[in-house]
């Protein structure tokens, strides 16, 4: 179930934020990155999704990986959080 939380941005971080194109999905990301540090135990991000489904997955050396271009943005599980 997806959850909504609030935020408090300052004036230099507001104007970052308005440039984006889709501020939640930025944030959603930037979490998952954190997540894999060592900050965060491995199980935190076991939830995690392909951005595309496995039929789709022709990407990459081996075939088997998502689009990097996809629109909802670079699976990190085929292409990592970099």
């Amino acid at each position: 179930m997806a959850k909504n939380k609030t935020i408090s941005l300052d004036e230099d971080t507001a104007r970052i934020a308005d440039r984006l194109p889709n501020f939640s999905r930025f944030v959603r990301q930037c979490l998952l990155k954190h997540a894999s540090s060592a900050y965060v135990k491995p199980d935190a991000w076991s939830d995690l999704q392909h951005i595309a489904p496995e039929s789709a997955r022709i990407w990459g050396e081996t075939k088997d990986k998502c689009n990097p271009q996809h629109k909802k943005g670079r699976c990190p599980i085929c292409w990592g959080f970099d």
